[in-house]
């Protein structure tokens, strides 16, 4: 175990004269002592930090007897190891042991899940199929369309041509059998008037 005498003796090895080094290590305990009893922390840089923790009051059990005793509220000094002193006391032939990972048997990996791909509606390859057939159904729908209503129209056309044909026919039929009645009504008059002047002769 290292106590005060040791740290003067370790401190006498490298140099120190003893009076001062006794003095030192007394100097920097004062220190601490009267800076906890203060209420102040001390932190010394890579080594830890010293400060005094209140304790509430509480009910304690005498190990000898097992009686209950009443303890009173106090206050304590506490310490907290710093980075370096931590290192130290974990490694102390400077050596950081890293401890490394058992290997992991191929069955006992786990597959990493698949990702479900979200259904699409439709894609844009399919997309454009349909909208180009789309646009040639209708180009279809509507030549179609034209053609049925030119030929509607031609129908049309030929049927009043028809009609008029007919019409002009009908009339020229009659303005000829007007013209054969006139020409036998002026028959039956040439031959009356040929007949009274015959009647007349005699």
């Amino acid at each position: 175990m290292t106590g005060k005498a040791q740290i003067v003796d370790r401190l006498v090895a490298s140099g120190t004269p003893r009076a001062q080094a006794a003095a030192a290590v007394d100097a920097v305990l004062d220190v601490v002592t009267q800076s906890l009893a203060a209420g102040e922390r001390v932190t010394l840089t890579g080594f830890g930090t010293f400060e005094p923790a209140s304790r509430a009051a509480r009910s304690a059990r005498n190990p000898r007897t097992g009686a209950v005793v009443e303890v009173a509220a106090t206050t304590v000094a506490r310490f907290r190891p710093g980075a370096g002193l931590r290192t130290a006391v974990a490694h102390p032939d400077g050596v950081a042991r890293v401890s490394t990972p058992a290997p992991v048997a191929p069955a006992d990996v786990e597959k990493p899940a698949k990702v479900a791909k979200a259904p699409t509606s439709a894609r844009p390859e399919k997309a454009g199929k349909a909208e180009k057939a789309g646009k040639a159904e209708k180009a279809g729908k509507a030549e179609k369309a034209g053609k049925a209503k030119a030929g509607k129209s031609a129908t049309t056309e030929k049927a009043k041509a028809g009609k008029s044909a007919k019409t002009a026919k009908g009339t020229s039929g009659k303005a000829a059998k007007a013209a054969r009645s006139g020409k036998r009504a002026a028959s039956s008059g040439a031959r009356a008037e040929n007949g009274k002047k015959r009647g007349k002769k005699s």
